[in-house]
């Protein structure tokens, strides 16, 4: 069963704030003719506007839903409402053997899981010399495409950067779609995030010439890459844009541990549905990154729901201090934990130090630190510790009102995720409660 999944959590899962408002709305008895329950599912008949009742189910194992409205968004205000009411009233929903609708669906689930797992092992064996060929022409392309940046770059720096920002669209679009015409998306993705920069923010000089030393830094690597030791080139070449096969990080050293999910970031790339997840391992001390990719209208793998704990085995990438990591088995846990966290705003730096110490190339560092408060200076909002020692730091309005609600102005944990500038905080511990904000970008 669902265990310790608290209101917030659920609203995590929400497509949007509608969905959540109509959810609550439906989480009453009197809403819903049958609540039942076996050891791996949730459901229920919900009384709609029709003669016939709503069929929903949640899959309590790797949370997942089935509804039989034709609502377009997933999960719908039905299986939301199903949820609420049982994080609420656990005691409606009867024990019951499950009837054939859930069964069938569950198997179904289960099923596909087995077929995907079976064709990962059955797949026919790889032409090993095709594959080098393609992997040499793909070189050459990266390396053509790497000699023409290194012109744009020191053009660039020849006519100075001050003019930049009144022309940083056309600027960077046309160089970063010819990298990824070289096979090289890794540049491309670095040259739109500085063309995304907030030129009107006077730390755009900062952010700029980091960014561009990175980039120059990881066009010098490539070009020296058979000098580096091998996790470098791997390294190297993932910060590139080449994939890493998901048999072969599966096949890498296992991680078992009870992580918790510290935060879930949502976007929509080219209609492809991309979900960030950060997580903290108990005993590991470790922090990971697993990222779900998702057409429109598809079920992800595993649905994790922010501030619950999994006990789960994990695999990590191969590369120097990579946090990005698969799952090789994954359950919700009934365990519960809060995290380590550094002291002071001293030793979160020294942390963040360290990191890019180890890799240069390292962005969006968490960062669990507590003892620290909200300040505010002129228009800039900072994280004070009882050092007075100051960081500035970004969050949505709303997020602050919460923040001040909740403490009142008294100190707090939290979970960030830092650069050179500015570290940006998505989750807060207050009084052993754990509460983390929504975070989504189109």
């Amino acid at each position: 069963m669902l265990l310790n999944l608290t209101e917030e959590q659920i609203i995590q899962l929400a497509p949007d704030a509608a969905s959540v408002k109509a959810g609550k709305g439906l989480a009453t008895k009197a809403k819903w003719v049958l609540l039942e329950h076996s050891d791996r599912a949730i459901w229920g008949h919900c009384q709609g506007s029709g003669k016939t009742p709503y069929q929903t189910v949640v899959d309590t194992k790797n949370v997942a839903f089935k509804c039989s409205c034709p609502s377009r968004k997933f999960p719908c205000k039905h299986g939301l409402g199903l949820l609420f009411l049982y994080a609420a009233q656990t005691d409606l929903f009867k024990e019951a053997d499950e009837p054939d609708w859930v069964t069938a669906w569950l198997s179904k689930r289960e099923e596909k899981a087995e077929k995907k797992e079976q064709k990962a092992k059955s797949d026919a064996p790889v032409d090993e010399t095709a594959q080098a060929k393609r992997q040499a022409m793909r070189h050459t392309k990266v390396l053509n495409g790497i000699d023409e940046l290194e012109i744009w770059i020191k053009d660039l720096l020849r006519n100075g950067l001050i003019n930049i920002p009144e022309r940083a669209y056309a600027l960077f679009d046309g160089i970063a779609r010819r990298m990824v015409d070289a096979q090289a998306p890794g540049l491309a993705n670095r040259l739109r995030s500085i063309q995304e920069i907030n030129f009107y923010n006077e730390t755009w000089k900062y952010k700029l010439t980091d960014q561009l030393g990175k980039l120059y830094l990881l066009m010098k690597a490539y070009k020296n890459l058979e000098q580096q030791p091998e996790d470098w080139q791997n390294e190297i070449r993932t910060q590139i844009g080449y994939p890493q096969a998901k048999e072969d990080v599966l096949a890498g050293e296992v991680i078992e541990d009870q992580w918790i999910v510290l935060h879930k970031k949502s976007q929509k790339v080219n209609e492809l549905n991309n979900d960030i997840y950060w997580l903290h391992g108990q005993q590991s001390n470790r922090f990971a990154v697993y990222l779900s990719f998702t057409t429109p209208g598809s079920l992800p793998e595993y649905n994790l729901v922010p501030g619950s704990i999994y006990h789960a085995k994990l695999c990590f990438y191969k590369g120097v201090g990579n946090l990005r990591a698969l799952f090789k088995e994954c359950e919700l846990s009934g365990e519960t934990y809060v995290p380590h966290f550094c002291s002071n705003l001293q030793e979160a730096a020294s942390r963040y130090r360290e990191t890019l110490q180890v890799n240069p190339f390292a962005e969006n560092v968490p960062i669990l630190v507590e003892n620290i408060r909200l300040s505010v200076q002129g228009k800039q909002l900072y994280i004070q510790d009882v050092n007075n020692e100051r960081m500035p730091v970004q969050m949505q309005e709303t997020t602050k009102t919460d923040i001040l609600a909740v403490t009142g102005g008294k100190p707090f944990a939290a979970f960030l995720l830092a650069d050179a500038n500015c570290w940006e905080l998505n989750t807060m511990w207050y009084q052993s409660n754990c509460y983390i904000w929504r975070d989504e970008h189109n």
